[in-house]
């Protein structure tokens, strides 16, 4: 008999939340709305898995981050093995929460509330590169936002294709509008080649 021939169906990697409103050990519901959306637009399955779960051999495959690096901990790796190729980025301000800054222009896109600490307009990244882990064999999405917002507009941008310069090798910043809770107008606000 032979072996079980190798999966390559992409890995789907989830974090999952220990901190401020989210419940321990809960998936947000923004990366869920970004999940559903790539699957949708991929076409194919993929195999889910939770980020801390992951052997040795399998960030070595394609992936697929769902959430920032305060959530999804492979996404803050993969992020920072990729320093130097991306010119954007998350920054993490205290009192504002997460940001995407811009080394180019030194611009930090901070999502915006109202009075009442709703979210208004939300921001957030797509990135496909080669995966960090093994550039030769694997490429790596990320769809992650400031907030829940921002991961799912990200998501919902990954296809197009046109606003995205056409560039297999990408990264691009995201923004959306939201209003009653839903998000709304996703724009890609900038879109860069990488190599």
């Amino acid at each position: 008999m032979g072996g079980v021939p190798h999966d390559r169906r992409p890995l789907m990697v989830f974090g999952v939340r220990f901190a401020g409103r989210d419940l321990p050990g809960m998936v947000d519901q923004g990366d869920l709305v970004a999940a559903v959306e790539l699957q949708a637009q991929l076409g194919s399955a993929v195999r889910l898995v939770e980020a801390d779960a992951l052997t040795e051999d399998e960030i070595r495959e394609d992936l697929i981050l769902i959430g920032g690096p305060d959530g999804n901990s492979l996404t803050g790796n993969v992020l920072a093995r990729l320093d130097g190729v991306l010119s954007l980025g998350f920054t993490v301000d205290p009192e504002h929460g997460s940001s995407v800054y811009d080394r180019k222009s030194g611009f930090a896109a901070s999502p915006r509330y109202d009075d009442a600490g709703d979210p208004r307009v939300d921001y957030g990244l797509v990135i496909r590169a080669a995966n960090p882990f093994a550039p030769e064999t694997a490429e790596v999405v990320i769809v992650a936002g400031c907030g829940g917002h921002g991961t799912a507009a990200a998501a919902a941008a990954f296809d197009e294709a046109e606003a995205l310069g056409g560039y297999r090798h990408f990264e691009a910043l995201v923004e959306t509008t939201v209003f009653r809770g839903a998000q709304r107008d996703t724009l890609v606000r900038e879109a860069r080649g990488i190599a």
